[in-house]
């Protein structure tokens, strides 16, 4: 991509990023508070709408209570009511609200007394048009579903709804308890009342983007002219916060998808009845204000990108005609045109780039001559050099590895002490965020499996820092003691588990010099070495063989640690390599490749020198010197 463009993509991207989240932020705080505003809305309504309901239910439970006490009125002194005068009485209980289809009285004992009060067509008075007709044997169901027992023992009770009646309309039977006055009897006043008012005025609020929905304590949908977009009259319906056939415990708002598509919706329940209103509204109307915010949005964010591009493009054009200068009077420099000399166009930092360019030319066309002229003299004594460079190269070539190897890991620990700060802090807030994703992402959630990759990536990274930290926090004869290297072996044995070596089929042989010579260092930088050796060995032979832990004295003053396997062995190409940091022939490499390196940095702070000895089929042999304790200090 040519520089042009890349200036032109910098500008539009200081010119769009900026407003690109403004504005998502606008949407996204101007969403969350419309839906907070709908919400409340909504369950606002709902509470209203179920205040209606109980309060329609009270009235006529209440005239029920009310027409109850002029039952004693219908008796003659002292005796009982007659069946006149109870007929009377039902027939007045009948008159006092259009919404009762049939009106019947009871004893405790559920058994009815006198015949109930209704009309087969109540059309044909003026005062009972209102009324419901009903049959014979519709009035039949107001003995079968009348809440009797509740009534008898609360005072008053609900049954549930039902359709009635020629119509097949929701009908609900009230029954009210009273004592008489006479004989003290217990009496149940009773009426079947068509509900057909009530949900004229809860159908009536709904609108074209809202719905409002009366149902009963089983989620059932008590609607008329709605019910067929809704499933039909008493269809169980998909109400927020339940499952479907039942109703929430309380009020409740959520988001969930119907026939007509998603919606927002609010349910209340009609306590204390056994009825619950549900309010939905659609999603898209519901968020509308937000989606013009959107729209104003991305229409600014498109105007910005345009001019921006536009300016971004002129200037791109000018930066990048002087960059091209610059760039063609390098290709000159570097074809050997050292007379060659830039313009100067303008006083800023490319100007002064061109005058430094031209300073440039002039100090190499100097320099050339000067090298030509010493080329000759030098040519001259080097081949004098040749013949005592090729006498050193031999044993430069010995030392050299021990010192690559010095180099390597000191580079190594500068590398782990620059960069363990700039990684932990940004690598803390990775693993942070990932393992609180997993904790919220549900079992099965698609994305659960790539943030658990993320989590285990970035622990393996936190591995890795730590291992270069071990090599600045690390100092040669920090915490060193006299120790005898055969109770460490035996410590780092134990701590890889001899069972666990004895079930992969590892024998473990130990020749240890008796006495066993003392050395000076540290305990648990020792094990580790010497664990990741053992480590190392039991990878290298999978099917069983032979682990070696030997301790000899080459001569007076030094201990040798050696630790060798029966294993695959190591490739000979492969030995001058093996310390180096990050360097593995493991197929499935897990680590970090810094367990040899590790080794050697531990064996170098002891004063030791580590020596590897390998076949190809046979085995391999780490072989560890160090320099005698003799009690007043290392000797020479």
């Amino acid at each position: 991509m040519r520089l042009r463009s890349k200036l032109t993509l910098l500008a539009l991207g200081v010119s769009s990023i900026p407003l690109a989240i403004e504005g998502y932020s606008s949407y996204r705080i101007g969403q969350a508070a419309v839906r907070v505003a709908v919400d409340e809305s909504e369950l606002q309504i709902s509470r209203q709408v179920g205040q209606y309901v109980s309060s329609e239910i009270d009235h006529m439970v209440d005239t029920l209570r009310v027409d109850s006490r002029v039952f004693d009125l219908t008796r003659s002194g002292d005796e009982a009511p007659t069946p006149q005068g109870i007929a009377k009485f039902l027939q007045l209980v009948y008159h006092q609200s259009d919404a009762f289809c049939a009106v019947a009285l009871f004893d405790e004992h559920a058994e009815q007394i006198g015949q109930a009060a209704y009309l087969e067509s109540p059309d044909k008075y003026d005062s009972f048009k209102g009324h419901e007709p009903m049959r014979p044997s519709d009035v039949e169901t107001l003995g079968l579903m009348a809440p009797l027992g509740d009534a008898l023992s609360r005072g008053a009770g609900v049954g549930p709804v039902f359709l009635g009646g020629p119509a097949r309309t929701p009908h609900v039977i009230l029954a009210v308890a009273f004592t008489q006055t006479v004989a003290g009897a217990r009496r149940v006043l009773s009426a079947e009342v068509a509900l057909r008012g009530l949900i004229a005025h809860v159908e009536g609020l709904a609108t074209n983007d809202t719905e409002i929905k009366l149902v009963d304590g089983r989620g059932r949908l008590i609607a008329m002219t709605r019910a067929n977009r809704n499933g039909g009259v008493l269809t169980p319906q998909r109400l927020p916060g339940a499952r479907e056939g039942e109703i929430p415990p309380g009020e409740t708002v959520q988001e969930y998808a119907t026939p007509l598509g998603p919606v927002i919706g609010a349910f209340v329940p009609g306590s204390p009845y056994p009825f619950g209103v549900v309010v939905e509204k659609t999603v898209a109307s519901a968020l509308l204000p937000v989606s013009r915010i959107r729209m104003a949005t991305l229409l600014w964010i498109a105007i910005s990108a345009i001019l921006g591009g536009f300016i971004a493009r002129m200037f791109a054009k000018r930066l990048s005609g002087r960059v091209e200068d610059l760039a063609a009077g390098s290709r000159q420099i570097a074809s050997g045109n050292l007379a060659f000399r830039m313009s100067v166009r303008a006083r800023d930092e490319l100007g002064d780039l061109a005058t430094a360019f031209n300073v440039m030319a002039q100090s190499l066309d100097a320099a050339r001559r000067e090298i030509i002229r010493q080329k000759d003299e030098i040519s001259s004594w080097s081949r004098g050099l040749e013949k005592r460079v090729e006498e050193k190269t031999r044993e430069l070539r010995q030392a050299q590895d021990l010192i690559l190897r010095s180099r390597s890991l000191a580079a190594l620990g500068e590398l782990g002490s620059g960069v363990a700060h700039e990684i932990n802090n940004p690598l803390t807030g990775l693993l942070g965020l990932a393992q609180l994703l997993l904790v919220d992402l549900p079992a099965q959630h698609p994305a659960r499996a790539m943030v658990a990759d993320i989590e285990d990536q970035a622990l393996r990274i936190r591995r890795i820092v730590a291992n270069l930290l071990r090599f600045v926090q690390r100092q040669a004869g920090e915490d060193f003691q006299p120790l005898d290297p055969a109770r460490v072996l035996e410590d780092s044995i134990d701590l890889c588990g001899p069972a666990e070596l004895a079930s992969a089929g590892i024998q473990v042989v130990r020749r240890y010099a008796s006495p066993t010579p003392q050395f000076r260092g540290n305990v648990t930088q020792l094990q580790e070495a010497f664990i990741q050796l053992i480590q190392n060995a039991r990878g290298a032979m999978p099917a069983g063989g032979t682990l070696t832990l030997e301790i000899s004295m080459p001569d007076a003053h030094l201990v040798r640690v050696a630790i060798g396997d029966t294993g695959r062995g190591i490739d000979p190409q492969n030995l001058p390599r093996i310390f180096d940091p990050f360097f593995t022939t493991k197929e499935n490499w897990s680590g970090v490749g810094l367990g040899l390196s590790l080794v050697h940095k531990a064996i170098e702070d002891h004063g030791g020198v580590t020596q590897v000895a390998s076949e190809i089929g046979r085995g391999t042999t780490f072989s560890m010197t160090f320099p005698v304790y003799v009690g007043g200090g290392h000797l020479p």
